[in-house]
């Protein structure tokens, strides 16, 4: 399936769709299905069945999340989410504690379309495989673009924490399949406070699974002080 970015008005072309029925419990997962020929849901033209059988015995799942659009917007995705990444950021960084992490690190998010997903299917175009910290040496310069550094002090002498970045990767999961990099930029104007967030050890497996739909956005603001907003993050 394509993959467009609406910020950029740019796109990628899936050249190589992956042969995977859609069905759960397809009889013939087992052996594979590259003889086999697959055939699109004409409705929304996101997902692949080997045949009419597998597609009738799984629509009661699939009609769940039918209206999912041929191309996968990610830098729409990026935005409605931008307010949970941030809260990542902030607690994976341990920002408000050690706001020098800053200088050192990015939080790297690992993504796979909802239509590689070898089984069952997300309510989202994308699904959130993991979330990590990475060394900000190890992205180079080339690839953030301008001087994250100097972003970052011109924020800190105004009293903020500085620029955090988010890099997200995308991958088809496949041999030789493509690798996609976005970035997301955030100005973090708030003062350090020297304090630990409570959540701060769960960070990862919240924000992922609020994003992939698997944590209610109401229980998140239950948990933790200073929830990203809900509005920009359903």
């Amino acid at each position: 399936m394509p993959v467009f970015n609406s910020l950029y008005g740019i796109g990628i072309k899936d050249s190589k769709p992956v042969k995977v029925c859609q069905w759960i419990e397809c009889p013939n997962a087992q052996i594979g299905y590259e003889e086999r020929k697959m055939k699109m849901c004409a409705k929304c033209n996101a997902v692949r069945y080997c045949s009419k059988s597998c597609q009738r015995l799984d629509w009661s799942e699939h009609k769940l999340y039918c209206h999912i659009p041929p191309i996968m917007d990610i830098g729409g995705w990026m935005e409605r989410h931008r307010s949970l990444f941030r809260w990542a950021l902030i607690e994976g960084l341990r920002l408000r504690s050690e706001p020098s992490n800053i200088f050192q690190y990015v939080l790297q998010v690992e993504l796979t379309c909802m239509d590689r997903l070898m089984k069952g299917i997300t309510p989202s175009p994308f699904f959130v495989e993991s979330m990590r910290l990475k060394k900000l040496t190890d992205v180079g310069f080339m690839t953030v673009g301008p001087d994250p550094y100097e972003r970052s002090q011109k924020i800190i002498d105004a009293g903020g924490l500085g620029q955090g970045i988010v890099v997200f990767e995308l991958s088809e999961r496949r041999p030789g399949g493509y690798v996609m990099f976005q970035l997301q930029y955030h100005n973090i104007h708030e003062k350090p406070s020297g304090e630990e967030s409570p959540s701060r050890t769960g960070w990862e497996k919240i924000a992922r699974g609020v994003v992939n739909g698997d944590i209610p956005i109401a229980l998140l603001s239950r948990r933790i002080e200073g929830p990203p907003n809900a509005a920009s993050s359903t």
